[in-house]
């Protein structure tokens, strides 16, 4: 199974249920964002603030088997260091560079009316330092000033950052 995504304001957790212990620190440390018997059973909702996204951090940094990981939101740098978002139509995809190196893409298919993005990856020495929001963010400027097509956010990180900023929603399909 792969891991699944849980969104919220402050922080992401995602979650792998083939790798749980099921030794429920998490719903030990925080029931009113980790309830099993709710659907979903990780609710982000009510962790607004970065205080509660610190808890939430203290309390997966508990899971002894791995299964849950934080998701940082980082903003993108600027300067040496920054990424650098292009777009890729060769590869179908767009890219972010840090410096020389590939550090994340988000492939997409196209329709005469739709842009579909399938699927993000992030390099991993690049995680968290903000490449995924980058590339989504110049990718739906680009599809926004084309006026051409609508997004279909197939990609659980697509569809997550774009709930999270609700100003591109008006590019979503339907």
């Amino acid at each position: 199974m792969a891991r699944k995504m849980y969104y919220g304001s402050e922080v992401d957790v995602s979650f792998d249920l083939d790798v749980c212990e099921h030794a429920a620190e998490c719903v030990r440390g925080m029931p009113e964002v980790f309830n099993t018997k709710a659907r979903p059973w990780i609710n982000l909702e009510d962790v607004t603030t970065p205080t509660l996204a610190d808890k939430v951090r203290e309390v997966i940094g508990r899971c002894p088997s791995g299964a849950l990981h934080v998701e940082e939101h980082v903003k993108p740098a600027s300067g040496e260091g920054a990424v650098r978002a292009v777009h890729n139509a060769d590869e179908s995809r767009y890219e972010g560079w840090i410096g020389d190196e590939l550090a994340g893409f988000a492939q997409y298919q196209l329709t005469s009316e739709l842009i579909v993005f399938t699927h993000t990856e992030t390099d991993p020495k690049f995680e968290g330092k903000g490449v995924g929001s980058a590339i989504i963010r110049f990718a739906l400027d680009d599809v926004r000033a084309a006026a051409n097509r609508k997004v279909m956010p197939l990609c659980p990180f697509v569809k997550g950052w774009m709930d999270r900023h609700q100003d591109y929603y008006d590019l979503m399909m339907g």
